[in-house]
C-alpha cells in the first residue's frame, strides 16, 4: 500500500502544486516545441518559460484573474478525484491492462485527462466524437477584450469536467465553436500541460479511404475528408506519447460509409478500450458497427453502464469485475436501465469498493464500473 500512496501523493503533486506553481524545465531530449507548449501554458493558466515572448501576456490582469480561478479548480479536482482514481489504476487496473500501445477511447470528445488518469502509459491514444479537431489561438497576438473572452470560453468549456468529471456534448458542441475557442485542440493541450506534458508537435492530418494517417488536403466539393489531428507530448520519466483525435459520426448509417474509419479503429488491436458518459449509445441497434468492432478488437473495457450493456460481456470470452454501486440511469438516459446489472450488483459478495465517482451519477455515490477482460487475450501490443 506505500507505493499506491507514494503514487497518489506523486500524482497530487506533480498535476496541483507543481503547476500552479507555474514551474518550467525542458526535459532533455524530449523535442518540445516551446512556442507550442508557451501558447499552451498561457491559456492553461501556467507561466511560460523564461524569457517567452508569451510573458507579456501573463502579466495583463484578465490572465492572472484566470491562473488563480484555474489553479483552484485544478487542486480541487486534484485532490477530491485524480489522487483517488490513481490510487486505484495502481492497485486494480494495472496488472489488468499490462503494456499498452493504443488505448481506444470512443465518444471522448477532448478528455485525454481520464485517459491519462486511467491508462497513464500508453504509447498512443485514440479518440473521436462530433467536435472539430480545432486549432491553437494565437494568445499573444489578442488584444485584451479578445483576450478575455478566450480564457472566460476556456473557464466555461472545463466546467463540466472538472465539476463533474465528464464533458456534456450538446454543451461541448457549443463550447467548441465559441468566438475564440475552436476545436478539442485548445482544451486537450490544456489538460495536458496541466498533467506536466510539454508538447513536441501538432499535426493536421485526415484518415484516408484506407485507414491511413494522412496529410490534411485542401477542401474540395468532391470530398468528405476525416479530419484528425494528432498531438506528441512528453512527460516526466516516460518516453514520449501521442494522442489522436479524430471526428466521425458513429452511428450504422454514417460511419458504415467511411471504410477508412473502420480500417483505422482496428489497425491496433488487441488494445484497451474506455467508455464513460457514453450517453448509453452502444445499447441500441444503432450504434451496431462501432459496438461489434469493440468487442472483437478489445482485449480489455473499462466502462461505466453507458458503455457496452453487459449481456454482451458473456462468459467464458469475457471475465468481468464489478465496482462502485448500481442505479438506474438519470433521467435523460431513462432507456439505459440494465436488469442484469441490477441483479449482479444486488450481491455485495460480487461487488468491490468504487473510491471515486465516475459517469452520470457524480454527485450521488451510484457510480458503477465494468473491468471486463479476455482471460486468454492476444498478445498485448508492443
Amino acid at each position: 500500500m506505500i507505493s499506491i500512496a507514494l503514487r497518489s501523493l506523486f500524482l497530487a503533486l506533480a498535476c496541483g502544486a507543481a503547476a500552479a506553481a507555474g514551474g518550467f524545465a525542458q526535459a532533455p531530449g524530449t523535442g518540445a516545441d516551446q512556442t507550442v507548449t508557451d501558447t499552451v501554458r498561457v491559456l492553461a493558466g501556467l507561466a511560460p518559460s523564461p524569457g517567452s515572448r508569451l510573458a507579456a501576456v501573463s502579466a495583463r490582469p484578465e490572465w492572472q484573474a484566470w491562473q488563480r480561478e484555474f489553479d483552484q479548480q485544478w487542486t480541487r479536482a486534484t485532490t477530491e478525484r485524480f489522487a483517488r482514481i490513481a490510487a486505484w489504476q495502481t492497485h486494480e487496473l494495472a496488472p489488468a491492462t499490462g503494456a499498452c500501445g493504443t488505448l481506444m477511447y470512443p465518444f471522448a470528445g477532448p478528455d485525454i485527462l481520464n485517459a491519462l488518469l486511467f491508462f497513464p502509459d500508453c504509447r498512443r491514444y485514440v479518440m473521436f466524437g462530433l467536435e472539430q479537431p480545432g486549432t491553437l489561438p494565437p494568445v499573444d497576438q489578442l488584444p485584451p477584450e479578445r483576450l478575455a473572452r478566450l480564457l472566460d470560453e476556456t473557464r466555461q468549456a472545463l466546467n463540466d469536467l472538472l465539476e463533474r468529471n465528464y464533458f456534456i456534448t450538446s454543451h461541448m458542441m457549443a463550447d467548441t465553436s465559441a468566438a475564440e475557442l475552436r476545436g478539442v485542440l485548445p482544451l486537450m493541450a490544456v489538460i495536458l500541460v496541466r498533467m506536466q506534458a510539454q508538447i513536441v508537435s501538432v499535426r493536421e492530418l485526415e484518415i484516408s479511404d484506407a485507414g491511413q494517417l494522412v496529410a490534411r488536403q485542401p477542401p474540395a466539393k468532391d470530398r468528405r475528408p476525416v479530419n484528425a489531428l494528432e498531438v506528441v507530448f512528453a512527460r516526466p520519466n516516460r518516453d514520449t506519447q501521442t494522442v489522436v483525435y479524430f471526428r466521425a459520426r458513429a452511428e450504422d448509417a454514417a460511419i458504415g460509409s467511411r471504410p477508412g474509419v473502420l480500417a483505422f479503429l482496428k489497425q491496433d488491436a488487441p488494445y484497451p478500450t474506455f467508455l464513460k458518459s457514453a450517453s448509453y449509445l452502444l445499447h441500441g441497434r444503432d450504434f451496431s458497427i462501432v459496438r461489434k468492432i469493440l468487442l472483437t478488437q478489445s482485449r480489455l473495457v473499462l466502462e461505466d453502464d453507458s458503455g457496452i450493456p453487459l449481456r454482451f460481456f458473456k462468459a467464458p470470452e469475457w471475465a468481468v469485475t464489478y465496482y462502485g454501486r448500481y442505479d438506474k440511469p438519470v433521467k435523460d438516459f431513462n432507456y439505459g436501465f440494465q436488469e442484469d446489472m441490477a441483479r449482479v450488483f444486488a450481491d455485495p459478495k460480487a461487488v468491490k469498493p468504487l473510491p471515486f465517482s465516475f459517469g452520470y451519477h457524480w454527485k450521488d455515490g451510484a457510480s458503477s464500473v465494468l473491468l471486463a477482460v479476455r482471460p486468454s487475450p492476444a498478445p498485448a501490443q508492443k
